[in-house]
């Protein structure tokens, strides 16, 4: 149904982290935006996870999107307020959608 590829990134964050944490995101999302290859994402959390759901043109351009967020100094700051490591799933056929 389509080429692009989704992306889901689980992220299990240190008790009290949250909040702040997914209030950062609207802003930084709209720099997610721009980037070469995005296509769409949506974040969703329950107590202590917050999971990405995102699309891209390839795993590649989610690569690249990282290989800059990890330049721009995200990737440390998440890093410690990680619980556990990252979940990275790569979904490379969409199968049906609504």
């Amino acid at each position: 149904m389509t080429d692009k590829v989704t992306v889901t990134l689980g992220l299990t964050l240190k008790p009290g982290a949250v909040d702040a944490f997914c209030a950062s995101l609207p802003e930084a999302i709209k720099e997610t935006a721009t980037r070469p290859g995005f296509g769409s994402i949506r974040i969703v959390r329950d107590e202590t996870r917050v999971l990405f759901i995102e699309t891209w043109d390839s795993e590649a351009a989610y690569d690249a999107y990282i290989a800059w967020r990890t330049e721009t100094g995200m990737m440390d700051m998440m890093a410690q307020i990680l619980a556990e490591p990252p979940e990275k799933t790569v979904w490379p056929a969409l199968v049906a959608a609504a």
